[in-house]
C-alpha cells in the first residue's frame, strides 16, 4: 500500500531539504570516489566504481560518503529506511553513463553524450522542482535533507568566573 498523497504533501513541507550547493558538493565526492575505484586495474575497477555510485546512498542511515561530508542525507518519502534497492533506482540515472562506458568502440561517446545531457537534466530538476527532487528522487520517492543528529547529553559549559 502506498503513501497517501496528503501524508506525502505533509512530509514534503515539513521536512527540512538540502541546499542545492551542498548537494552538489555531495555528488563531486562521490563521483571523486567512485573515479578513483575505476582506476582499480581490470574489470574489477569498473565494477567497484559502480557499485558505488548505484549503492552509496543505500548504506545504513543514507548517508554516502559526499553526504557524510557534507551533513545530508538520503530518507524515503514514505519514511521507511533506506535500503538498497531504493538506492539503486534513485542512482540508475546517474550511472548511466558509467554504464555506457563498458560498451565497446561507442561506450565513451555514449557516456559523454548521455552523460552531459543527464547532468543537465538532473540539474534543472534538482535546482527546478517545487521539491527540489531529481529525476531519481522521483523515481525512487525519495529526497536529500539535512542531517541533524539529535543529542540528549547536554554538556554544560563551565564557568569561567569560579
Amino acid at each position: 500500500m502506498g503513501i497517501r498523497w496528503q501524508d506525502r504533501r505533509e512530509f514534503m513541507k515539513d521536512a527540512r531539504r538540502a541546499r542545492y550547493l551542498s548537494r552538489l558538493v555531495a555528488k563531486a565526492a562521490d563521483f571523486i570516489i567512485a573515479m578513483s575505484l575505476w582506476h582499480i586495474p581490470g574489470a574489477a575497477g569498473a565494477f567497484a566504481s559502480l557499485f558505488y555510485i548505484l549503492m552509496c546512498d543505500g548504506f545504513p542511515g543514507g548517508r554516502s560518503a559526499g553526504k557524510w561530508l557534507t551533513g545530508l542525507k538520503v530518507v524515503r518519502v514514505d519514511r521507511e529506511a533506506m535500503d538498497f534497492p531504493s538506492s539503486l533506482l534513485r542512482n540508475l540515472t546517474v550511472a548511466a553513463p558509467f554504464l555506457f562506458h563498458l560498451i565497446p568502440v561507442a561506450g565513451p561517446f555514449l557516456a559523454y553524450t548521455v552523460g552531459l545531457a543527464v547532468l543537465l537534466i538532473e540539474t534543472y530538476l534538482g535546482f527546478y522542482d517545487a521539491d527540489g527532487q531529481r529525476a531519481g528522487d522521483t523515481l525512487a520517492e525519495t529526497l536529500v535533507v539535512e542531517y541533524r543528529q539529535e543529542t540528549t547529553d547536554v554538556v554544560p559549559l563551565p564557568d569561567r568566573r569560579a
